[in-house]
């Protein structure tokens, strides 16, 4: 073997043409148009092509950008993230105030790089409630804020934080500008998800100038205005959207505190973002970065030189697409959306714990939570590689994409009076609220597949209970939103309620498949049917194939099921579906398959329900459950 061969890979194997690969993939498609089958249309009403290119590249403005110059979207500061990462910010909302520093100083030993406080609220009473300088004494002692940087997301009325963070840093003689401090407000983001304020906007803007003066006059890195795109993602907002209300709010804040005398120099560095990190893996990585690319853009359309378009963007992973059921799979949806954040550039990072939904606090899924973002650091050092998606042709595509969509929404909130108008009127509610009804169809037709509930159910988990989020029964009121709040969306509600419904019934609910003919047969739409049924939380009963109709008949009555479902191909049911329903008349006969020729004529033999991909399982279960006698919700 000759070692020293020269390769010549482009000779050997010349790439193919756009025009040679498309005709491979029209020849697989048996007869299905290309442009409705490879074309994939998303929540941000993006079309995504089946596959990029180089030649792709050519329209993307900020492609031969660099890491830690404008536009920014390859990081902020590359040299810094390659010597420290991001900041691992796991939330804490112990309330006793000694018990919340030993866990902080434990998990600081155990991987933890900031300290993120979640502070007590009327909308969720658990939390940590700062009220004197003794209080913030206690939480901190014996922590650097120099080393591990301090995360509180503020309320309007919070505002004497801001006063007490500042007498603490003279008392403990830190130097203002060697803290990076995460505390801030974004009252607009807290009106959408409470539907009031505790203080009038002339009141709130009065805390919010004097948190500024502290910020440029005493802590040069406290960055005090926190704009919250969690709030809209967590009703159900698209990436666009949650990007394009940031960018609106920003514009408010900015319009009105430029107004007041100060500098864009120096606002700039007052903001962070939070972002939720949903499930679509390429989009969230696109998503961080397409906000740093807006931001600068923003900045630069107010007169902002190069160092004031950078922003700090703080990940969260999501709670939409969180389960009651099977809540090990959250933690799977933790873990790629954690990594999707990371590879997208995020500078400090929450991953929520897998149980949040059914579980207060403890140490077992704290730990497991930091433990993720411990992983992608330490074992597959993603903090060693600056912009790891940059020069992908679909991530870089996407980046612009998302941008130009969000740049355009946040136009339009901009053209009806901007986002405070825009919530007052309903506006933001109804155009999440469009989407959040996308999701919904979606999951309940089964395009968005949520394992472990709408798929792939475990059949003998028992209903779990969910934790109840205390509340103030009479908070203050001074601003109202007239649209009222966001709602908190979650896509599995719907399902999950009514699979619980069905377990704690009673009722006899078991589903017995008719497995006619041959495993080749019946094994398709028997494995289809189980899932289908399970999903709802009904027992299902499957035996072998049936060759013969009065064996299948006989074993169905046996089994003391509820209901049967047949299962076998089209071509079979035209002489079996007869035979059955004559001797079943008086049972709720299913079948597995949608024959569209044949539906109305197997409905007048007695067939009551069909079951087939693309049905509402939702819809098509409930209203089996109502025929087996559970009640319906209140």
């Amino acid at each position: 073997m000759e070692w020293d061969k020269e390769l010549k890979l482009l000779e050997d194997f010349p790439p193919p043409s756009y025009e040679e690969w498309r005709k491979a993939v029209e020849a697989t498609l048996k007869g299905a148009d290309f442009d409705k089958v490879m074309y994939t249309k998303t929540y941000e009403d993006i079309t995504l092509e089946p596959i990029y290119r180089r030649e792709d590249l050519s329209k993307i403005p900020f492609f031969d950008s660099v890491p830690g110059k404008s536009p920014f979207v390859r990081g902020n500061n590359p040299e810094k993230f390659l010597s420290e990462g991001w900041l691992i910010a796991q939330s804490h909302r112990e309330s006793d105030l000694k018990a919340l520093n030993a866990q902080i100083l434990r998990e600081l030993q155990l991987g933890l790089t900031a300290v993120n406080l979640q502070l007590k609220h009327d909308d969720d009473l658990r939390g940590v409630a700062i009220k004197s300088i003794d209080d913030l004494r206690a939480i901190c002692a014996a922590i650097d804020l120099r080393a591990a940087p301090l995360f509180m997301q503020l309320d309007i009325d919070d505002s004497p934080l801001i006063l007490l963070l500042e007498q603490y840093i003279q008392e403990r003689g830190y130097a203002w500008d060697e803290l990076q401090l995460g505390v801030g407000f974004d009252p607009v983001s807290e009106l959408a998800r409470k539907g009031y304020l505790s203080a009038s906007w002339d009141e709130s803007w009065e805390r919010i100038e004097e948190s500024v003066e502290i910020a440029l006059k005493n802590i040069s890195g406290l960055r005090c205005l926190s704009l919250n795109g969690n709030v809209y993602s967590n009703a159900g907002a698209s990436s666009t959207q949650e990007l394009g209300i940031i960018l609106a709010t920003a514009i408010f804040y900015l319009q009105n505190l430029l107004d007041k005398g100060w500098s864009l120099e120096q606002l700039s560095p007052l903001f962070q973002i939070k972002l939720a990190l949903g499930p679509n893996f390429f989009m969230e990585i696109a998503k961080v970065r397409a906000m740093r690319l807006l931001w600068a853009e923003m900045i630069k359309a107010f007169g902002g030189k190069e160092e004031a378009q950078k922003v700090w963007i703080h990940g969260k992973t999501a709670t939409f697409n969180q389960s009651l059921y099977d809540v090990y799979v959250n933690l799977l949806r933790n873990a790629t959306e954690a990594f999707s954040g990371v590879i997208g550039g995020i500078d400090s990072l929450e991953v929520g714990r897998f149980n949040e939904l059914t579980s207060e606090e403890e140490e077992f899924s704290r730990r497991l939570a930091r433990n993720q973002q411990i992983i992608l650091k330490e074992e597959s050092h993603f903090d060693k590689v600056v912009d790891p998606a940059g020069g992908s042709y679909y991530i870089e595509n996407l980046t612009q994409e998302i941008a130009l969509q969000a740049w355009k929404y946040m136009q339009e909130l901009e053209s009806e009076g901007g986002v405070l108008k825009a919530l007052q009127k309903g506006n933001i509610h109804s155009d999440i609220e469009k989407v959040a009804y996308a999701r919904n169809e979606a999951m309940r037709k089964r395009k968005d597949i949520y394992v472990g509930v709408n798929l792939y159910a475990n059949p003998d988990e028992n209903p779990p209970t969910r934790v109840q989020i205390p509340t103030e029964s009479h908070p203050t009121k001074k601003e109202i939103l007239n649209a009222g709040a966001l709602p908190h969306y979650r896509a599995l509600e719907e399902m999950e309620n009514l699979r619980t419904r069905v377990l704690q019934s009673g009722k006899n609910t078991k589903i017995f498949l008719m497995n006619m003919g041959t495993i080749n047969d019946y094994r398709v739409r028997a494995e289809f049917a189980t899932g289908f049924f399970q999903a709802g939380g009904f027992t299902v009963i499957s035996p072998s194939g049936f060759m013969q109709v009065e064996d299948a008949i006989k074993s169905a009555q046996e089994s003391n099921a509820a209901a049967y479902c047949i299962c076998s191909t089209d071509e079979k049911y035209d002489e079996l579906i007869p035979q059955i329903t004559s001797a079943l008349s008086d049972s709720f006969l299913i079948l597995a398959g949608y024959p569209k020729d044949k539906v109305e004529s197997f409905k007048s033999q007695g067939i009551k329900m069909f079951i087939y991909m693309g049905a509402d399982i939702v819809t098509t279960l409930d209203e089996l459950a109502e025929k087996l006698g559970v009640e319906n919700e209140a």
